[in-house]
């Protein structure tokens, strides 16, 4: 599959979307239970405009958006500016093919620039192939929040990764 990564625009609200409330309705790769709506997404495209958090998506050749990642604030508290918290979706008839890997790298090489200094990731334990994934770029475990989340009637573990860049 041959893709660009690009920083993603409103015009994009809609695939982002499509992505994440499949996540929802389907995994524990997000702990979020209800869909999101247009306008709810589109407000939150608004935040990850770049300004300090940024949003990127994986374009095709077709135009069709096949995953996205973004930086959001680890903490609402000032002294946390630094971090950040990584999310990353990929469509699931496109997983496997370098995607999510290509989209976290862009977050990680973008970061710097935006005065954030540690990217957090917090997983629910059984997204493997989210812990492969960020422990091939180098997120390292440095926790586990035990029976944290609750999601299709059962109990939710979620293991913190962490990486400092520069």
């Amino acid at each position: 599959m041959s893709f660009v990564i690009r920083f993603a625009t409103i015009e994009d609200t809609e695939f982002i979307r499509a992505i994440y409330n499949n996540a929802i309705k389907t995994s524990t790769a997000t702990l979020e239970t209800e869909e999101r709506d247009s306008t709810t997404q589109r407000h939150w495209l608004t935040q990850h405009s770049g300004d300090p958090y940024p949003c990127f998506v994986a374009e095709d050749r077709d135009g069709i958006i096949a995953g996205w990642a973004a930086l959001s604030p680890y903490n609402a508290k000032p002294g946390y500016r630094g971090a950040a918290e990584n999310s990353v979706y990929v469509d699931t008839r496109a997983q496997g093919k370098g995607i999510g890997e290509a989209l976290l790298q862009a977050l990680l090489d973008d970061a710097p620039q935006r005065h954030i200094r540690t990217i957090v990731a917090l997983i629910s334990t059984d997204n493997l192939a989210s812990i492969s994934l960020h422990e091939k770029l180098g997120f390292r475990l440095v926790g586990t929040l035990e029976r944290v989340g609750e999601k299709f009637g059962r109990d939710v573990d979620v293991s913190i990764f962490q990486r400092h860049l520069g």
